[in-house]
C-alpha cells in the first residue's frame, strides 16, 4: 500500500510541476534608474540598459543584471552619400556631411507616462544646424504603431523612434545613412547576427536577427519599418520615403579604440534619400526578444523532470520485485 501512495504522489507532482510553472504570475510593471550614466529599465521579461552619452542600446531576456546573452545596438554615425541614383551601393560613395554619434554631446531625458516609460535623447544645433532624436518607449501593454499594422509587444521590446530635423542636404547628395554595429557581447554562447526571413520580416518590416547556433532559435532581433515619414514646419505629413540598407564596415572614420566596440559582421547602413532641406524625417525601428526561445526550455524541464522521476521509480519497483 505504501508503495502505490508513493507512487500516486509522485505522479500528482509530475502534472503539477508543469502546471505551476505557468501559473506564476509575470510582472507588468516597468522600473528605471540611473546610475553612472547608464539608464537602466527593466520589466518583468526584459531589461534594457542605455548608455545615453554614446546612443548605446543593450538589452537581454529577464529582469536581472546579468545574462548569458546580452545583445547590442550602436549607433556610431550619421553620413551623407553621392553616386548616381538613391541607392548607397558601397563606401565609395561616403561623402559630403558626417557626424560621429558616439562622441556628439547627446542630452537626454526620461518621463513615466501611464503603462510606459519614454526616454528621449537629443542632439541639437550640428554643424549644418540639423537636430536628431532617439525617442525611445517601453510599454507594459502591446501598443498599435499609428497609421500601421505594427504593434509593440508589451514589456519585450523597446520601440523609438529616429527623428532628423533641419537637415540641409550638400550639393549632389543623395541621400544620408545611418551606421549602426549590431552584436552578442556576452561571447558565452554562440551567437551570430543574420538577416530575417520573409515569414519573420513580414510585409513592412526589415530585421536582424540573433541567432543562438547551438539550437538555431532566434533569441532577439533588431526590427525596423522599411518607409519613413516626411513632415514638413507645420508638421503635416507631405511625403513617405523608402528605407533602404547597406552592409559594409566604415574604415576610415570607424572608432575602434571605443569601450565596447568591437570591429564583426554586424555593420548596418539605414539609408534615407534626399527628401529636401529643412524637413523633418521619422523612422520606426524596435528591439526585442524572442520571449518564446527562452520560456520553451523552461516548460519542457518538469516534463523531463517528471519523465526522469517515473524512470527511477520503475528501476526502483523492479529491483524490490527481483
Amino acid at each position: 500500500m505504501n508503495k502505490k501512495i508513493f507512487i500516486g504522489i509522485a505522479l500528482i507532482g509530475i502534472f503539477l510541476l508543469p502546471i505551476g510553472s505557468q501559473m506564476v504570475a509575470a510582472d507588468t510593471s516597468i522600473g528605471h534608474q540611473n546610475t553612472n550614466g547608464i539608464v537602466t529599465i527593466t520589466t518583468g521579461k526584459m531589461t534594457i540598459k542605455l548608455i545615453p552619452d554614446s546612443a548605446q542600446v543593450m538589452w537581454y531576456y529577464g529582469n536581472k543584471s546579468d545574462a548569458s546573452e546580452m545583445y547590442k545596438l550602436q549607433l556610431l554615425r550619421i553620413r551623407e552619400y553621392m553616386g548616381d541614383n538613391d541607392i548607397l551601393d558601397s563606401r565609395t560613395e561616403l561623402g559630403g556631411l558626417s557626424y560621429n554619434l558616439i562622441t556628439e554631446d547627446w542630452s537626454y531625458d526620461i518621463v513615466e507616462g501611464d503603462g510606459e516609460i519614454t526616454i528621449t535623447l537629443s542632439l541639437l544645433g550640428l554643424g549644418n544646424g540639423a537636430s536628431i532624436y532617439l525617442i525611445m518607449h517601453v510599454y507594459e501593454e502591446d501598443e498599435p504603431i499609428e497609421g500601421s499594422d505594427q504593434v509593440i509587444n508589451g514589456l519585450t521590446e523597446l520601440k523609438f523612434d529616429i527623428i532628423v530635423e533641419d537637415w540641409a542636404f550638400s550639393p549632389m547628395a543623395k541621400g544620408f545613412a545611418i551606421h549602426s554595429y549590431i552584436t552578442e557581447v556576452q561571447h558565452r554562447n554562440r551567437v551570430r547576427v543574420r538577416n530575417g526571413t520573409v515569414t519573420e520580416n513580414g510585409n513592412t518590416t526589415r530585421t536582424m536577427q540573433f541567432v543562438n547556433e547551438d539550437s538555431d532559435i532566434p533569441t532577439a532581433y533588431y526590427e525596423w519599418v522599411t518607409t519613413a515619414d516626411i513632415y514638413n514646419s507645420t508638421e503635416h505629413l507631405i511625403d513617405t520615403i523608402d528605407v533602404g540598407t547597406a552592409y559594409f564596415d566604415d574604415l576610415v572614420a570607424t572608432p575602434t579604440d571605443v569601450p565596447g566596440f568591437a570591429e564583426g559582421l554586424g555593420h548596418l547602413w539605414l539609408t534615407y534619400p534626399n527628401y529636401g532641406n529643412d524637413l523633418k524625417m521619422i523612422h520606426d525601428p524596435t528591439v526585442g526578444i524572442n520571449e518564446e526561445a527562452f520560456t520553451a526550455p523552461l516548460y519542457l524541464l518538469p516534463i523531463f523532470a517528471g519523465l526522469f522521476t517515473v524512470s527511477v521509480l520503475a528501476l526502483v519497483i523492479k529491483r524490490r520485485k527481483a
